[in-house]
């Protein structure tokens, strides 16, 4: 819950932590800018698009600490 006057909040549902984190410029620089949406990163919590998200995951994967 959002502290303070706000008449909305986000709820997560499923959250999954990445170590290392994955940094949004990381991200936002494998999107065709034409299709990314930067700045609303920046104002707060948005709808990211299948794309988006695959592109996360991809990030994610290139600095995730090899196992073997």
């Amino acid at each position: 819950m959002y502290p303070g006057d706000s008449p909305g909040g986000v709820l997560l549902a499923r959250v999954e932590e990445w170590d290392p984190p994955v940094s949004m410029d990381a991200v936002l620089s494998q999107i065709d800018p034409a299709d990314n949406a930067k700045a609303d990163f920046r104002a707060g919590v948005v709808r990211i698009t299948a794309n988006e998200y695959e592109t996360t995951l991809l990030v994610a994967a290139r600095r995730a600490p090899s196992t073997g």
